[in-house]
């Protein structure tokens, strides 16, 4: 299980160094980008086992990023793990469970992150 890629997307840098501290600690290689924009450009340049998405991005929302997403890599888009603070509507909701690996409500308790990031990295494998 250790050395699994994740990809971190989060325009809220706190999140991103607590997830990134929590996750590296269970032996996951961490990449963090705190826009869509990044994120992009980092799925062209690497292979993710996983990708924890927030919604919420200043440049995109989280369907559109996963939309992105799923024409650079069709198997990280099934293994993507949408984040929000935000009530989100059922249709988003929806789509969150359809299309991806799963939806993590903010604040989130880190366990449940981790169960999360393990069940999908062994459903991948």
């Amino acid at each position: 299980m250790a050395g699994e890629r994740i990809l971190l997307v989060d325009d809220e840098a706190d999140i991103v160094e607590l997830l990134r501290d929590v996750l590296e600690a269970e032996g996951y290689v961490v990449d963090a980008a705190l826009d869509a924009g990044t994120a992009i450009r980092l799925v062209r340049e690497n292979l993710y086992d996983v990708a924890l998405v927030d919604f919420n991005l200043p440049d995109m929302d989280g369907v559109m990023l996963h939309r992105q997403i799923r024409l650079m890599d069709v198997e990280l888009a099934s293994c993507t793990i949408f984040m929000s603070g935000l009530l989100q509507s059922e249709e988003n909701l929806g789509y969150y469970m359809s299309q991806s690996g799963g939806f993590l409500a903010k604040p989130f308790d880190l366990r449940d992150v981790l169960h999360q990031v393990r069940a999908v990295v062994g459903d991948a494998t």
